[in-house]
Parts: structure tokens; C-alpha cells; sequence
């Protein structure tokens, strides 16, 4: 894996989607709902942690060819401006 600028390129390193399971009472009833994550490659860990309090919008893109699959997830934040 190399990350060269801003881009990663991986060779053996996979980013895995999650799914764990919760729970919550709501109006006396037991309900159960998936919950979904991503879990990146370690060596992204220094930047992942970087932005983990803030929150993005996330826009979701898919294109399928006869050869690969590939999801783009975009992570977008507007700054706020000071005065």
C-alpha cells in the first residue's frame, strides 16, 4: 500500500463494510435494526482520526463494468467562515 499525496493505493489492503446489530425499546416494544460501518486500512489510521469528530455529508456513487465493481463514498464538509 502506498499513499502518495492525498491518493491510497492499495495492493493487498481491503476496506470491509460491517454490520453489527443494536436494539432499543421504543413505545414497549423491542426493536432490532443493523448497523452499518467501514473499516479502513491501518495505515490511514493517523488520518481517519484527524477527522473523526467532525461530521460530513456523504454522497454515494456506483459503477459496475465486466471486470470490477467500484463504490466512490465522498465525504464532504463545508468550513465555517470566520467573520
Amino acid at each position: 500500500m502506498v499513499i502518495a499525496g492525498d491518493v491510497l493505493e492499495a495492493d493487498e489492503a481491503m476496506v470491509r463494510f460491517q454490520r453489527r446489530w443494536s436494539s432499543k425499546s421504543y413505545k414497549g416494544k423491542r426493536r432490532r435494526y443493523p448497523i452499518y460501518s467501514v473499516n479502513f486500512p491501518t495505515e490511514l489510521n493517523g488520518k481517519v482520526e484527524a477527522k473523526r469528530q467532525k461530521d460530513y455529508d456523504l454522497t454515494w456513487t456506483e459503477k459496475e463494468t465486466d471486470k470490477q465493481e467500484i463504490i466512490t463514498l465522498t465525504f464532504t464538509r463545508n468550513k465555517q467562515q470566520s467573520p
